[in-house]
Order: structure tokens, then C-alpha cells, then sequence
């Protein structure tokens, strides 16, 4: 299992400007291959060999090498063409087995360009307009649990959701992205599920940013998530939202669903990634000196026998409100336990709204792509048969059904049909970003918040 820190930092670089244009010499330009879109674990063996072919003849020209690299992975600015094309040297000598080993090469060679964080958020920011300011909804919504929180989401709150400037305010149904720990909305699914479900015209994308980066008190949290699908659905004709949520999001809308009654007629669908329903026993790997003001809200809430999940399990929390689709892998690195019957990502069914939970592996094998151990705490974000799952069910009532997708198909793909190379980076680089996030997070706490008086006995309205 890979260490927090660990996952390849390559993916910011994936999005930095181009270098200028270099002289490629002729022989050099006609042996360089092409680098298609990566739609299959075939497709990144190939790209990757022939990454590695390409530095056998780099004797011949490097500038050859390096452009190619720079096709691939984007670089920020570089001090000379000669040392690109020496890292390149480096980098492919190491003759890297599968694209985490690339990555971590890259990184340990020194070859990272300028920080990769700026690079990153500047790929990945949203340019949005605020849904509010764009069409005000004609009353002022509001969560009305019945037993009303200590605090209450004001109408700034809907300043926090953005979507793209072409919105259609209901005419294609609106899904609500709900980012993990550490992660804004646009980092978080720009790169993936929201370019998949436009392209597909199968939902419109609304991204919501939550307090601190989703790193503060997750029942502040939760509150937003309630007045967004409130305010969403009314300024969209009425018509239902689905959330669309990894990690830490999902605890923030089960909350949202338990505490606030009024948003689980509004909601068609949760789809769930990774979700740590059940918090991670790994949560006092991710805040060193736990006992000392060295943590975060959030993550403190999140380990696994936390007053917060307890509360929150507690009083058929455990189960889903609205239909679920909840979609998780053995191979998580953050959230643990993750595998059947015990997934923290598994939702209960009590109510029977539709509950459809879906451990990758017991589906597509830890030996096919759509199983492997790259399908880990963020890979499940471009996993083919999660997307497949998704699409299923925001276009059929209930969660999305096994019976109606095409698993072999699904199983066989590295990642969603449509995604780059690019955008498998731009979504692996969502852990090395929260870790920095987490640390820069102020301020820091030494135990969980305490649990809002209207939950005080974990009973929902």
C-alpha cells in the first residue's frame, strides 16, 4: 500500500504551460510517437513503452526525447533544452513498470519544474460565474429540519456553488459535486465526472466549495450542502439534484440528508466515491500529533470510532436517505476498512429508497484493469465501471443497476471512455494537493469539534 505522501506528484506537472518550441530534426520528429487519448491499460502500456523506446535514441537527438516528454506531461519552463533532455535521461532510464513508478521517478530525479501546487489550481480553476448572482431564486430557500442546528447556512452560502456559465436551470437536471477532504469542487471533478457528464449531456455540473476546503467542521459543512440542494433545485424550475460525491462528501450530504428532511425530496440520486461513511481507521495517519493541536476539524471527525460517526450511524444514519449508489476499492489508501461486508463506503438499505454498493474488486477482479490496485482512494474517480454505474443511475430511477452495464467492457478499461492521460494525472494529483492543504489549514485542533446541539442524542427529525 502506498504511503499518504507517496502518490506521484507528476499530475500538477500535467498541466503546466507548454515550453517554447524546440528545432526537432527530422529523423528525430519521424521516430517520436504519437500519444492518443489513454482509454484502456493496453493503451498506457503503449504509451509508456514507447516512452522508454523513444530514449534509445536520444543519442541520435535529445531534443527528441524531451519534446516528446513535453507532449505527454507539460513541463514548466525548463532552464535549457539540454537539461529537459537530460532529466528526460534520467527519467526513462529507470525503465518505469506502470505510471505511479513514472511518477515517483519523475519526482525523485528532481525534474518538477516550478511548484507543482500553482500549476495545478491554475489548470484546474473553475472560471465560473456564481449561480446566485447569475439568476436569483425567486424566494430565498432555506433548510427546515425539524429540530433547527445552533447555526443556520445563509443566503452567501449559494455564493459557494458555482457552475459553468452555460447552465440551463433545469433543462438538463443538475448534479451537485461535493468535494473530498482538502479539495475544492473543480480540482475534485473538473478533470473527470464533470467533463464525462457534459460531454455525455447527461447532467448539468454544479461545483461546491466547501468551508476550508472541506477541512473545517464537517457539520458546518453539511449545512451548506443542504441550502445548495435547496437553492439548486429551486433556481433550476424545481426539478431534482443528484449529488455526485468522493470521500469526506459524502459525509457532508448523509448529514445534510439526516438532518435536514427538506433535501431528500429534492435529491434524485447520491452517487458516493470512496465514501468513508464509517471514517478510516487511517484518520491519525493523516494528522500527525493528534493529541497536540497538529489536526484539522474534519479529519478528526473522520476516524473511525469518532463522537461525530458515531452520531451519524447512529438512529438509521447508517442507512441511505435518497437512492444510493455507493462505489469503493479493496485497494483504498485513505479510508479503511474498505472491502466487503465491512466497507466504510457501504450504505444500509432500511428505508428501501435503493441502495446499490459496489466493491470494484468483487466485480472486475484485482486482475483486470477495472480492479487493479491503481484503482485505489482517488482512481476510483476515472474508474470505468464507477462512471459506467453513475450514468446508469442519473438516467434510470433508483441507484444505478449492475445488470444494466456492460461490466466487461467497464472492467477492461484502465479508465472512463474519454479521459487524457492529463486528466488521469490532473485527478491522482488530488492527494499530494490535500496533503499540502491539510498542513497549511488553520487552525489546527486537538480533538474533534463538539456535536451541534440539534444532534446532540444522534435522533433525526
Amino acid at each position: 500500500m502506498r504511503s499518504f505522501i507517496s502518490i506521484p506528484l507528476l499530475a500538477g506537472l500535467a498541466a503546466s504551460s507548454t515550453i517554447p518550441a524546440s528545432p526537432v530534426d527530422a529523423r528525430d520528429a519521424a521516430a517520436a510517437p504519437s500519444f492518443a487519448p489513454i482509454k484502456s491499460q493496453e493503451d498506457l502500456s503503449k504509451a509508456l513503452n514507447d516512452l522508454y523506446t523513444d530514449a534509445q535514441y536520444l543519442g541520435l537527438g535529445a531534443v527528441a526525447g524531451a519534446a516528446l516528454l513535453n507532449a505527454i506531461v507539460p513541463l514548466a519552463s525548463p532552464n535549457s533544452t539540454a537539461e529537459l533532455a537530460e532529466d528526460f535521461k534520467k527519467i526513462t532510464a529507470a525503465n518505469p513498470k506502470d505510471i505511479f513508478e513514472y511518477g515517483a521517478q519523475i519526482i525523485l530525479n528532481g525534474f518538477s519544474g516550478q511548484d507543482f501546487l500553482t500549476i495545478f489550481n491554475a489548470y484546474v480553476a473553475t472560471q465560473t460565474t456564481s449561480t446566485s448572482a447569475a439568476q436569483p431564486a425567486p424566494s430565498t430557500p432555506k433548510p427546515t429540519p425539524a429540530t433547527p442546528p445552533t447555526t443556520s447556512p445563509s443566503p452567501t452560502s449559494a455564493k459557494q456553488s458555482t457552475s459553468p456559465p452555460d447552465f440551463t436551470y433545469g433543462r438538463i437536471p443538475p448534479v451537485i459535486f461535493l468535494p473530498g477532504t482538502a479539495a475544492l469542487a473543480g480540482q475534485n471533478f473538473g478533470p473527470n465526472y464533470g467533463k464525462l457528464l457534459k460531454r455525455d449531456n447527461i447532467a448539468d455540473p454544479v461545483y461546491l466549495n466547501l468551508p476550508g476546503q472541506n477541512l473545517a467542521d464537517i457539520q458546518g459543512a453539511a449545512e451548506y450542502t443542504a441550502y445548495a440542494i435547496n437553492y439548486i433545485s429551486a433556481i433550476s424550475n424545481n426539478v431534482n439534484v443528484s449529488t455526485i460525491s468522493w470521500s469526506a462528501g459524502s459525509l457532508d450530504s448523509q448529514w445534510a440528508f439526516k438532518y435536514w428532511p427538506s433535501t431528500r425530496s429534492r435529491v434524485s440520486d447520491a452517487i458516493r466515491l470512496s465514501a468513508d461513511l464509517h471514517g478510516t481507521v487511517f484518520a491519525r495517519l493523516l494528522c500527525p500529533g493528534f493529541t497536540t493541536p497538529g489536526c484539522t476539524p474534519a479529519i478528526a471527525q473522520q476516524e473511525y470510532d469518532s463522537k461525530f460517526i458515531n452520531v451519524l450511524r447512529a438512529n438509521g444514519g447508517d442507512s441511505a436517505y435518497v437512492p444510493t449508489t455507493s462505489i469503493y476499492s479493496i485497494f483504498d489508501e485513505i479510508v479503511q476498512p474498505q472491502s466487503d461486508p465491512i466497507a466504510s463506503a457501504a450504505s444500509l438499505d432500511a428505508r428501501g429508497v435503493g441502495v446499490t454498493n459496489v466493491e470494484l474488486q468483487s466485480v472486475c477482479t484485482a486482475l483486470l484493469p477495472g480492479g487493479l490496485p491503481i484503482n485505489d482512494h482517488e482512481g476510483v474517480i476515472i474508474n470505468a465501471l464507477g462512471y459506467e454505474l453513475a450514468k446508469d443511475a442519473l438516467t434510470h430511477a433508483g441507484p444505478g443497476q449492475l445488470s444494466r452495464v456492460d461490466t466487461n467492457m467497464a472492467c477492461e478499461r484502465f479508465a472512463a471512455d474519454g479521459l487524457s492521460l492529463a486528466d488521469i494525472f490532473a485527478t491522482y494529483a488530488l492527494i499530494p494537493i490535500a496533503a499540502l492543504n491539510i498542513l497549511a489549514f488553520q487552525p489546527k485542533a486537538d480533538g474533534e469539534p463538539p456535536i451541534k446541539a440539534y444532534a446532540a442524542n444522534g435522533q433525526a427529525p
